[in-house]
């Protein structure tokens, strides 16, 4: 769990399979209430009704509507974060055109596999601590990324922090404006292959090029 003031911090943690259910149902009611009403006339009353649960049941896992947007904020960011960091992990050591690639796939790949939660959750990262979610997360995202370039066996960059920074937030505002848009299925795929071929000239220009053996 990320660190976060004690009245945002759930109640208690789902252990046995029916409250896991719960809570699941309340994270997906949020997302639900967020895209057809937005955070202002969110409730808990309503997110309860959608997810088929009383509000006292709701009660015991999120103290307020803060706490519960605060967990389904963290819930998606950290789900994201873990998808590029597999990302990273999987390809250290392959050459750098392959690792840019699949790094900007998995990328996509975890803000499109769940379009709603993405769209709606885009609209409270600013507030209820959300940023310094996203700061602490971007944070750990790039440490991966960096780690998987320096690890390009045909590639030496002198300044790899740089290059981790600029890839990591380039990859940002065509997804947010996709979601936008509500772009189809087929513009995504086109702008994340143009989005690779970007990423991949850049670092490509600014890395010392190693002679595979």
């Amino acid at each position: 769990m990320l660190p976060k003031s004690n009245h945002l911090k759930p109640r208690k943690t789902p252990v046995q399979r029916r409250s896991t259910h719960t809570v699941d149902a309340i994270y997906e009611a949020t997302i639900q209430v967020l895209l057809v009403q937005g955070a202002e006339k969110l409730t808990t009353t309503k997110v309860a009704d959608r997810a088929g649960v009383s509000v006292g049941s709701l009660y015991q896992y999120f103290g307020d509507k803060q706490s519960l947007l605060s967990a389904v904020l963290e819930k998606h960011l950290v789900e994201v974060t873990e998808h590029v960091d597999l990302a990273c992990q999987g390809n250290r050591e392959k050459p750098l055109k392959q690792m840019t690639y699949a790094l900007i796939q998995a990328f996509f790949d975890a803000k499109f596999s769940d379009v709603d939660a993405s769209k709606a959750l885009y609209s409270i990262a600013s507030g209820i601590e959300g940023q310094q979610m996203v700061t602490t997360l971007m944070q750990r995202s790039q440490a991966s990324i960096c780690g998987l370039i320096t690890s390009a066996p045909d590639a030496h960059f002198e300044d790899p922090i740089t290059a981790t920074f600029i890839i990591s937030t380039a990859m940002v505002g065509p997804v947010q404006a996709l979601l936008a848009m509500d772009a189809p299925v087929e513009y995504q795929k086109k702008t994340c292959e143009h989005l690779s071929n970007m990423a991949y000239g850049y670092l490509r220009d600014n890395a010392k090029s190693v002679p595979l053996n």
